[in-house]
């Protein structure tokens, strides 16, 4: 995943889960909107229906199931439409920082530990967003010793290579492995960019 350089204005970051988060919010808005033209709609039509009543009762009845008509399901869509739009942008507060931090994750994989995720004010996972930070502040420390560490014993290990006049060949072939797993160790450690091109950290604003 590629970060931008500049701020994503639009609010869909991960169509798969926003889209499914805004289905099970319109879900419940519909089945709330089911269960109250359920409450308010059946008496009326029983009423309606019951032949035993008067007239007078069931033209009142079939006048307050036009009435509900005429002014529930315009506020029951005016409803579900609001549910769905502040849910939208409400959830943008987690899925904006989600974004932000698989970013980091593949930063990592890729071997880049020199940035800091900062995700915006308002938004959610500000606590996860600071023990991201400590991971990458911690992993980066321990791998920048190691690194120090190797260099130091690399050449520790050119000295020791230039007295090995008079050792056996056994001892030059321990030596030699010993260099061997050296190179490895440090290839594997210098695999990792502890610091940016302008040795700062890189701020990355979420979303």
């Amino acid at each position: 995943m590629k970060l931008p350089s500049k701020r994503r204005r639009s609010y869909i970051v991960n169509k798969s889960l926003q889209y499914r988060f805004l289905a099970t919010i319109l879900i419940y808005g519909f089945i709330a909107v089911v269960f109250l033209s359920i409450y308010l709609f059946v008496p009326e039509i029983m009423k309606l229906q019951d032949q035993s009543l008067s007239f007078e009762v069931r033209a009142a009845a079939a006048d307050k199931i036009l009435s509900f008509h005429a002014r529930i399901w315009p506020a029951a869509i005016a409803l579900i439409c609001f549910l769905g739009l502040h849910s939208t942008l409400f959830f943008h507060r987690v899925a904006g920082p989600l974004y932000r931090f698989h970013w980091a994750f593949e930063k990592v994989r890729d071997g880049d530990l020199s940035f800091r995720v900062k995700i915006r004010r308002k938004d959610y996972l500000h606590e996860e967003e600071g023990v991201l930070n400590e991971m990458i502040d911690t992993l980066a420390g321990k791998l920048g010793t190691v690194q120090l560490a190797g260099l130091d014993t690399l050449k520790s290990l050119g000295k020791l290579e230039q007295k090995v006049s008079g050792w056996t060949e056994t001892d030059r072939e321990l030596l030699r492995v010993h260099r061997q797993h050296l190179d490895t160790l440090m290839d594997a450690a210098g695999y990792f960019q502890l610091q940016s091109e302008e040795h700062e950290h890189a701020h990355v604003e979420s979303q």
